[in-house]
């Protein structure tokens, strides 16, 4: 009976029964079979799951209407047919498949033929097996379009650098942001402690009317705060303010788009606005850049706004080099005010160190009282190092005139300062040096004031660490170091977690109370004098770590990591403890020798490469240490070799 059961069966329930057990449970591989026709005879479970229509609604019928394209479509039956008439498996292929719910997905196939006895004749058919790659290949899109961005950013960060001109360099900056982003009409502005709170720097489509009434608009960082805490957050650093929130917005301070759109759902209105935050290194908003008149007509998302976003950044790096500029022109003019103050003094001296005549200054200067005392002394004992001065009269014997030298003298009492001298050679008939006369300054304040005025350039002011670009300027020498003496250098990047939310919860001092505290800590655990830290980001810090192999990096970022846990914040009445993710990247010295009659010396390493590829390395494990729960270290799994060609 169970025989006869069975060849009552219908050819499409063998073929159902023949695939279930290999094919209907298949996981993440959508298998289906197809007659000569093009007709779905099998639909496995992930079919469903993939296309989101069941078995019951495709057979018997093809997959036109599937495709996004009417060729895709055509190109799919062919590669049917042949598998089927050939009996040869197709080429795999990519297609573009649209499903039930209108997704978008891309996946990639392989069609083979098969022989089922349960048809008649033994008829073949066609099996198709899919797989969903949409994730992957948006990943290299998204990498594609990011390439693309960052060449886009090196030549106009290129153009930017090398304009010295103020109007020019800021015209420049606005241009390029209507250039990266979707947006036709940009205003920059920089924000000022005196009325009317901002200055507008750059700008692009404006009407210069619009621009006259939106100078005198008085806009402080607080309204923008504002804006932001109201609108639409999209992105990281940027709000987006539709027109039907537009009564938010102070109206002198606003310049309406001049394009109109269609009134749709997901469209632009000219009305709206969208405003991205310049940050500095300490996370606090310096300025906004403001656009309108969309290009595409769209309303941003975070994709798009994500070149902005980093087009800010760099825009912030580069007007805080400006102010740091003006800050040092100040400086060098409050100098000059001093030097024109200041007292000069003058000395004649021979050769042999003698004073022959000196003024009251020069006296004074080197804490003597009376003028018969400092004749008594010898010019040598004036100088920090006697070499200083033989350096000097090396100079008269050979030109006659030393100008600007900046030495180390010593006062009566032993201590220090800096002086420059200018001295000029007075010769006899026979050409030898009967003395020289000399022009001495204390410019002990101006050294001070350069040491001061570098040591901002190069530290974080809020931490105290180093800031990115020392780390940018040192890490290439450090690794030369490390090739130079066959050693190893590590890096550990760190990351502060959740710490964009205690920010907004805690406000900023509370936010800047944890960067000092994982500044301190970094630095009670790294060796003084050897390792040193650099502020990378907002909430990133990385610690360059000399001689230590991956391996030990990791004990230290261990160290860094437990003693921060330990640490207890107290924001309003509350304790807070927070965590940190760490990367640890490193590169090692690799003796290479060249084969028997190989005498190239091998190229030289490129350390600036280098330096970008480890701290890439750095940047990816510490992505891993935060995407895997965060409050871990992760060790990058590559690491780069330093090679030189021995004998």
């Amino acid at each position: 009976m169970a025989t006869q059961k069975e060849n009552r069966a219908s050819p499409e329930s063998k073929i159902k029964s023949s695939f279930k057990s290999i094919f209907y449970k298949a996981v993440n591989i959508a298998v289906q079979g197809f007659n000569i026709k093009g007709e779905v005879v099998y639909w496995n479970s992930f079919s469903e799951k993939l296309f989101g229509f069941t078995e019951k609604e495709v057979k018997g019928k093809t997959l036109k209407g599937f495709f996004t394209s009417e060729s895709d479509g055509n190109e799919f039956k062919k590669y049917l047919r042949n598998a089927i008439r050939q009996n040869k498996p197709s080429p795999k292929r990519e297609w573009k498949i649209t499903t039930k719910k209108g997704e978008v997905l891309h996946v990639l196939s392989h069609i083979f033929p098969a022989v089922l006895t349960a048809l008649p004749g033994e008829e073949s058919i066609a099996i198709a097996m899919n797989i969903d790659i949409t994730d992957s290949k948006n990943a290299k899109e998204k990498t594609k379009e990011m390439l693309r961005q960052m060449e886009r950013f090196s030549e106009i960060s290129a153009d930017i650098l090398s304009i010295k001109d103020e109007e020019k360099l800021f015209d420049h900056v606005s241009q390029a942001v209507v250039d990266i982003s979707d947006f036709g009409k940009v205003l920059i502005t920089y924000f000022t402690d005196t009325p009317p709170y901002r200055e507008i720097i750059g700008h692009k489509g404006i009407k210069k009317t619009d621009l006259e009434r939106l100078k005198k608009a008085k806009m402080p960082r607080e309204k923008y705060l504002k804006y932001f805490e109201k609108s639409v957050k999209i992105g990281s650093q940027s709000c987006y303010i539709p027109h039907s929130s537009k009564d938010m917005l102070d109206k002198d301070a606003v310049a309406p788009g001049e394009k109109t759109y269609p009134k749709k759902e997901g469209r632009w209105n000219r009305e709206d606005n969208l405003l991205v935050a310049m940050k500095d290194a300490r996370g606090q908003i310096i300025g906004i850049i403001s656009v309108n008149d969309s290009k595409n007509g769209l309303i941003p998302t975070k994709e798009t706004v994500r070149p902005l976003e980093i087009f800010a950044n760099l825009i912030s790096e580069i007007i805080q080099r400006h102010k740091l500029s003006q800050i040092i022109n100040k400086s060098e003019e409050k100098y000059r005010e001093l030097v024109n103050n200041v007292k000069i003094g003058i000395f004649r001296a021979t050769p042999a160190g003698k004073f022959l005549e000196v003024n009251p200054s020069v006296v004074e200067m080197f804490g003597y009282t009376h003028a018969k005392e400092f004749l008594k002394i010898k010019t040598p004992n004036l100088y920090e190092n006697r070499d200083d001065r033989l350096q000097l009269m090396k100079e008269l014997e050979e030109g006659n005139l030393a100008m600007n030298k900046e030495f180390m003298m010593k006062k009566k009492s032993g201590t220090s300062f800096w002086a420059s001298l200018t001295s000029t050679a007075v010769r006899d008939n026979s050409g030898r040096i009967i003395y020289y006369d000399t022009v001495l300054e204390n410019i002990s304040e101006r050294k001070h004031l350069e040491e001061e005025i570098k040591r901002l350039s190069i530290t974080d002011e809020l931490t105290g660490a180093y800031n990115r670009r020392h780390f940018n300027q040192n890490l290439p020498i450090e690794i030369q170091d490390a090739e130079r003496w066959r050693s190893a250098l590590s890096l550990i990047m760190i990351d502060i977690d959740d710490f964009k939310e205690y920010n907004d919860k805690y406000l900023h001092l509370g936010g800047d109370e944890v960067l000092k505290q994982t500044a301190q800590v970094i630095s009670s655990i790294i060796r003084k004098d050897v390792d040193w830290a650099s502020r990378f980001g907002g909430d990133e810090f990385i610690v360059t770590l000399h001689g230590l192999t991956s391996t030990q990096a990791a004990k230290v970022g261990e160290r860094i990591r437990r003693l921060f846990q330990q640490i207890k914040f107290k924001p309003k009445d509350e304790i807070v403890q927070k965590t940190l993710s760490m990367g640890v990247a490193c590169c090692h010295y690799s003796e290479v020798r060249p084969r028997r009659g190989d005498k190239s010396k091998g190229a030289p390493t490129n350390y600036e490469k280098v330096a970008t590829e480890l701290t890439i390395l750095a940047d990816k494990a510490l992505f891993k240490a935060k995407k895997a729960g965060r409050n871990q270290l992760v060790i990058s799994k590559e690491a780069i070799e330093l090679s030189r060609f021995t004998k």
